[in-house]
């Protein structure tokens, strides 16, 4: 059974802090977070509250726990490029890898924008990978991989069990993939058939790994030993359930998946 990280949307509601001491005492071994606050989460702004940031760099150490990725690199048609490179030097502080989603719809200016961002994370000394979603202008694995191989062998990618069945597609484009790309894996799961709202879903209304129709212990064997494996799934909180207490209920998931 491999070390798990616990990604931040899965607890979105919570800011780093309170992220990390809850997944430390719930077993994980890293975590994922956002540098900077995004609209429906409880995450601080790390790059411009040093204090935040110190405490949560604190944290990290104190409890032994690794960072997986660092978000949000949303590539949309405009971008705050000093923020991004200020986020990049964070995610390469805290020893976290760079996870781009590609929003911007016009082909050229996203592949600029891609060339631009894994620039930006090398000289900052952080890994770079890309996450297709299939409500993004990278939709499939198979379009990400062709983004990755012409920017260059070090860019890797993250796989995401949702976003692979709500492409239409299956564990055979994860089998079709190099190996030594993936470097990333949310697992979650659901109901074969989408919801009417799709974003929301993705955001706010997973089920956990084994709660539903995805048949996740069929994609394990395709992950590689080298890839972070992580639990991204978002549910609203139970009131009156702690934060360690839903990220129990999120180990548990994973252990028994991988049981």
């Amino acid at each position: 059974m491999p070390p798990f990280c616990l990604d931040h949307l899965s607890l979105v509601d919570l800011d780093a802090l309170t992220l990390i001491e809850a997944a430390a005492e719930s077993g994980f071994a890293a975590v994922s977070l956002f540098g900077t606050p995004i609209p429906i989460g409880g995450a601080e702004n790390l790059v411009t509250d040093g204090a935040a940031r110190a405490r949560v760099l604190a944290a990290l150490r104190a409890n032994n726990l690794s960072v997986g990725i660092v978000e949000p690199f949303m590539l949309e048609p405009q971008i705050d490029w000093p923020m991004f490179e200020r986020l990049a030097a964070l995610a390469a502080e805290m020893g976290g890898t760079v996870n781009m989603l590609g929003m911007d719809e016009e082909p050229a200016r996203l592949e600029d924008s891609l060339a631009r961002l894994v620039d930006i994370a090398r000289a900052a000394g952080a890994p770079v990978i890309m996450e297709a979603f299939p409500l993004s202008a990278i939709r499939t694995p198979a379009i990400a991989l062709r983004l990755a191989e012409a920017l260059g062998e070090d860019v890797g990618l993250c796989i995401d069990s949702l976003h692979i069945i709500r492409s239409g597609g299956s564990w055979a484009d994860v089998a079709a993939l190099p190996s030594d790309r993936i470097r990333h894996v949310q697992l979650n799961d659901g109901p074969l058939d989408p919801p009417a709202d799709r974003r929301r879903e993705a955001a706010l209304e997973r089920l956990l790994p084994g709660e539903g129709a995805f048949d996740l212990s069929a994609l394990l064997p395709l992950l590689p030993d080298h890839a972070t494996i992580a639990v991204e799934a978002p549910r609203p909180a139970v009131p009156g359930k702690t934060p360690a207490a839903r990220a129990s209920e999120l180990m548990r998931s994973m252990r028994s998946l991988y049981a």
